[in-house]
């Protein structure tokens, strides 16, 4: 795992949840684990990151996160655009974290993530 690429996830995902998430809901901590957490239109988010001592592979990472955007309503906006209506801004962060994680058979569109950007 590369820490390089679980920072780079880490900040696309605080980026997102700081400028998407419902009023007073985003939370973020670390101990054992990094963890990230929001609401967003009453759906809620949380994300576990591999704390400094802890090793998680990459992929297993981002699968990890693309499992919970989708579990709180913000998959890929192909899938997000029919079910909930999202704000021009806040569709860029989206789009943008999306982009980096790439898709997988889950949303049942063909994997695209370049793990080694």
């Amino acid at each position: 795992m590369s820490t390089k690429d679980i920072n780079t996830l880490i900040k696309l995902s605080r980026k997102l949840g700081e400028n998407i998430c419902d009023a007073g809901t985003y939370e973020e901590h670390k101990s054992k684990y990094h963890v990230m957490k929001w609401m967003y239109k009453g759906n809620a988010f949380a994300h576990k990151f591999p704390g400094t001592n802890k090793t998680s592979t990459l992929n297993h990472q981002y699968s990890q996160m693309r499992k919970n955007l989708r579990a709180s309503g913000l998959g890929p906006f192909n899938e997000f655009a029919s079910r909930i209506t999202v704000s021009v801004e806040h569709q860029k962060f989206l789009e943008e974290i999306w982009l980096h994680l790439g898709t997988d058979d889950e949303g049942e569109t063909p994997y695209g993530g370049d793990l080694d950007k």
